[in-house]
């Protein structure tokens, strides 16, 4: 039986925080509130913090809402300000950094099937914090997990 219609509101600063590999993030809706159709996220990034490129199935579309945010992606690099959208199409390849000298700060929606990966890191976490790693064993954890839930990050081209 469907639980009754109902407006639910996540007050200012609400929400549910949880990290990947250090980042932190806010759960703003969860796919379980909208009949697992999407979510969507906050993301605060210091300068230099951003996410690698990485690929999934399903589009991703970002909205920063202040700061400043450069998206790579296969047409090069996309620098973004706040009030810019950005959409991530399914299968192309994209990542992002803060390039500003200020924190920024992005929504984050996408399909229900995108809450898995960041529901596998937070169960990964809470058996083996990524706090108690180092930086460059951190990376191929997260990889291994995006690897069996959608989510394929590129390799770092070391040469």
């Amino acid at each position: 039986m469907k639980p009754p219609a109902q407006i639910i509101r996540i007050p200012r600063g609400g929400g549910e925080d949880f990290d990947v590999a250090g980042a932190k993030l806010t759960w703003k809706v969860k796919s379980d509130l909208t009949d697992s159709r999407f979510c969507f996220f906050e993301q605060v990034l210091a300068p230099g913090d951003g996410v690698p490129l990485h690929i999934h199935s399903h589009t991703e579309t970002f909205y920063v809402l202040s700061g400043a945010v450069t998206f790579e992606g296969p047409d090069g690099a996309t620098p973004c300000e706040t009030g810019d959208v950005v959409v991530a199409r399914s299968g192309s390849q994209h990542g992002f950094v803060n390039h500003g000298r200020d924190e920024a700060r992005m929504l984050s929606i996408s399909v229900a099937e995108h809450q898995r990966f960041f529901d596998a890191v937070a169960a990964s976490n809470r058996a083996h914090p990524f706090a108690d790693m180092s930086p460059e064993d951190m990376m191929p954890r997260v990889a291994a997990i995006g690897a069996e839930n959608d989510c394929l990050f590129v390799p770092l081209d070391r040469g």
